[in-house]
């Protein structure tokens, strides 16, 4: 079975990150070490007062511990990340274990503005893990921010020419996963191997939910390591995502304590298919 790194904090109350992470890929058929970043009482952006412990030591102290046992994974996978030191982690991480495809979700901004926790010092350290990545997925606000753009693009043609930006920053693969165009929502991808660019239009449920981009991202990798192609396990990922909002609000839940993915795992049995276009 392939081994998977997810490097992202673990919140008590709140489906996101590790939470969302763990159980999709380990349905998924890969074996996940997680790596925490902070351990957090509630997610943070929804609930006031929450309490966090950063492990920043401990990550050094892991990753250390795994090559002692000369454990080889066979991929890393990043989420957020709380400080610089963290970024330097995972880039020594990449360097130790270099045989391991690397997927960076650059968590850090969303809705045109940054996370309150973090800083243009983080965003600026951001850019140097990127350069380490083979694929990234971050969403619109991200990726402007990587870009040192004033303003989210719109245009087909701007798009394309950003997503070729942010593969000139180092990776094979840019994922934006919430890029408006022609007035919908949509995933865009640029395979730079191929030169070619996909669009998925997934139909949008107009709700306000945190841990949506984990989810996307924890699907993508775990499909990429049971060897789908990028746009097929796009695809997949706009669709679980999608899948899971909806179970949750047939479960009556409360999307301030996250999605609901043990809902919909049995979607990922599936394979993927790609329902992407070349535009």
């Amino acid at each position: 079975m392939k081994q998977v790194v997810a490097a992202h904090d673990l919140s008590g109350v709140g489906k996101a990150s590790l939470a969302a992470a763990m159980p999709i890929i380990s349905a998924m058929g890969s074996v996940v070490l997680p790596l925490p970043t902070a351990v957090l009482s509630t997610v943070t952006g929804v609930f006031e007062g929450y309490r966090i412990v950063d492990l920043t030591e401990q990550m050094k102290n892991t990753i250390d511990h795994w090559k002692s046992l000369s454990v080889n994974p066979n991929c890393i996978y990043s989420g957020f990340l709380g400080s610089h030191e963290q970024v330097d982690i995972i880039i020594w991480a990449t360097e130790i274990f270099d045989k391991a495809f690397v997927v960076v979700d650059p968590v850090f901004a969303d809705e045109d503005r940054l996370y309150p926790t973090m800083t243009m010092e983080l965003v600026q350290n951001m850019k140097r893990l990127v350069a380490h990545a083979d694929i990234i997925t971050p969403n619109v606000t991200e990726a402007k921010y990587l870009l040192d753009e004033a303003k989210i693009e719109t245009s087909v043609e701007g798009i394309k020419a950003w997503l070729k930006r942010l593969c000139d920053m180092g990776p094979s693969c840019a994922i934006i996963t919430s890029a408006k165009l022609d007035g919908k929502m949509c995933v865009v991808i640029y395979n730079k191997e191929e030169d070619v660019f996909w669009r998925l239009n997934p139909e949008y449920i107009p709700v306000k939910c945190h841990g949506t981009g984990d989810i996307f991202a924890s699907v993508l990798t775990g499909a990429i390591m049971r060897g789908e192609k990028v746009e097929s396990a796009a695809t997949l990922a706009a669709e679980f995502v999608r899948s899971a909002i909806l179970a949750t609000l047939d479960e009556g839940y409360d999307l301030k304590y996250g999605v609901l993915v043990e809902k919909a795992l049995e979607k990922l049995f599936l394979p993927g298919i790609n329902k992407c276009e070349r535009f």
